[in-house]
């Protein structure tokens, strides 16, 4: 399993995402591999993160970039219809002698912008196999894939819509991190990308990230010590 978390924030979204693909039963697991893709550029107003079965979301994914760049779409509202419709055909194509509760599970956390007269408006959406990759609006500002429970607790916690896209980004790695820290299912590197009004999708490099992991780590310590009463020597 995994964990993909999109946070707005007033100046720009953020899409988070861990690394792990696991083997075998859930209560056992046979094999860890840190090394899955998760977080993948649509368009320069939209990106996408993806759980579940790592192979099958990236074949599901492949050329998708390229499809919706030669179509000419670039804001969310074009991008969806196109996007569920895609997915949708391939997934009925490749599994249709499948019965619906034996088809391998994936899910999309889709994050971006939509232009509406003259402005940019940011919109949240989930798309999983389970319910035909029917789009899933979350207006709440926050969305999460995965392993969400632990994300979700800390998120109701921290996370204000008005806080800044630096902010955004420290709090969704720290979501995924302390996620990882109580459940072997998600881990490895995490991968961050920012899309923003204007400059639009980015992705951030590794050691960006864990540069802004050690600032969380330290904090955590600050937070320990106001708890005992001391203050970090």
């Amino acid at each position: 399993m995994s964990l993909v978390v999109i946070l707005q924030a007033r100046d720009g979204i953020i899409i988070a995402g861990d690394s792990r693909g696991t083997i075998g039963d859930p209560r056992g697991l046979t094999a860890i591999s840190d090394v899955h893709r998760k977080i993948f550029r649509l368009t320069s107003h939209v990106g996408v993160g993806v759980v579940g079965s790592a192979e099958l979301g990236s074949a599901l994914l492949d050329r998708m970039e390229d499809k919706l760049a030669a179509d000419g779409h670039q804001y969310m509202d074009d991008v969806l219809p196109l996007f569920r419709s895609q997915i949708r055909n391939l997934f009925n194509d490749w599994f249709q002698q499948f019965p619906v509760d034996k088809r391998p599970g994936v899910l999309f956390a889709l994050g971006g912008y939509r232009q509406a007269e003259g402005q940019l408006q940011g919109m949240l959406y989930m798309l999983a196999s389970q319910t035909d990759f029917a789009p899933h609006l979350f207006d709440k500002g926050t969305c999460m894939i995965g392993i969400p429970q632990y994300a979700t607790y800390l998120s109701n916690r921290y996370y204000e819509r008005k806080m800044t896209v630096s902010d955004a980004t420290a709090l969704g790695i720290y979501l995924i991190a302390e996620t990882a820290s109580q459940d072997p299912k998600v881990g490895g590197p995490i991968q961050v990308a920012v899309i923003a009004p204007r400059e639009g999708y980015k992705e951030l490099k590794d050691g960006e990230v864990k540069t802004i992991q050690a600032k969380n780590e330290r904090q955590n310590r600050l937070l320990k010590k106001f708890f005992f009463g001391g203050e970090e020597s």
